[in-house]
């Protein structure tokens, strides 16, 4: 019998960019001390366009239809991903856990389930499929549902044509690896050039259900038991100190 690693099941509340990226990264923090797992399932309170940790402050200027929108910058890398009408989810791992170490086997291991419970989703669609990404592509769009790497989850409709569903990154350091991404359920009104699952296959998921549905068979694949949680008075904390003092700072956002 293999022996399970215990792990805090988080589902929070729809809010703002900066206090998502503060829990996330108060999280990781949190790990290096407790050796203990966090999975996490979060939405946004309104759009928010989120740049990886090496774009360009700048290179916003090239989407214009989230100029007017919130901006933050992300922890991980990528490309920029306009958080509306989707899921996000993050794990973080502590550097003792089997695949903190292994940057592709956790991707694989995340997005695999995901492609299980999204395929059991949309089993009413007619020859709509997900599928891993192999064919990969000139990292040069801004949008991150406009690039292709290995792993990247995408949806061949009918037609043969590959739309990118789900993208994750990771930021790594000493004491563990935060992995979070996005589901895009839906297109968001600010990106109208990226059709989520409702307009690729006329299904609509709500995001209440997938974070249901998905915590069982990660913590099956991943081998982690899950304790339903909430954030302690001593992460809330750390959370709102980091997003005072950095994801609310324009010297974070505008750092590049």
């Amino acid at each position: 019998m293999v022996n399970k690693i215990d792990c805090r099941l988080q589902i929070d509340p729809p809010a703002d960019g900066a206090w998502n990226m503060a829990v996330d990264e108060a999280l990781l923090a949190e790990a290096h001390v407790s050796k203990h797992p966090t999975l996490r399932f979060y939405q946004w309170e309104r759009p928010t366009l989120s740049l990886g940790y090496f774009q360009k402050y700048a290179e916003r200027s090239h989407h214009t239809g989230s100029l007017k929108e919130d901006v933050v910058r992300r922890l991980s890398g990528g490309g920029a991903i306009l958080h509306d009408q989707e899921l996000t989810y993050s794990l973080i791992l502590p550097a003792s856990h089997p695949l903190a170490g292994n940057t592709q086997a956790l991707y694989s291991a995340v997005h695999h389930v995901l492609v299980q419970i999204l395929q059991s989703a949309i089993a009413d669609a007619p020859n709509c499929n997900f599928e891993s990404c192999t064919d990969l592509s000139d990292p040069d769009p801004f949008l991150c549902f406009q690039r292709r790497f290995e792993g990247d989850i995408l949806l061949k409709t009918p037609d043969q044509k590959k739309h990118k569903i789900v993208g994750s990154a990771q930021r790594r350091r000493q004491g563990g690896v935060l992995q979070h991404g996005s589901i895009l359920l839906a297109m968001s009104t600010v990106a109208p050039e990226l059709p989520g699952i409702q307009e690729l296959t006329g299904i609509q998921i709500q995001p209440e259900t997938l974070s249901l549905a998905l915590p069982t068979s990660l913590a099956k694949s991943l081998k982690l038991n899950l304790i339903p949680d909430k954030l302690s008075h001593k992460l809330k904390n750390s959370a709102l100190q980091i997003r005072l003092k950095k994801y609310l700072c324009d010297r974070w956002t505008n750092r590049r």
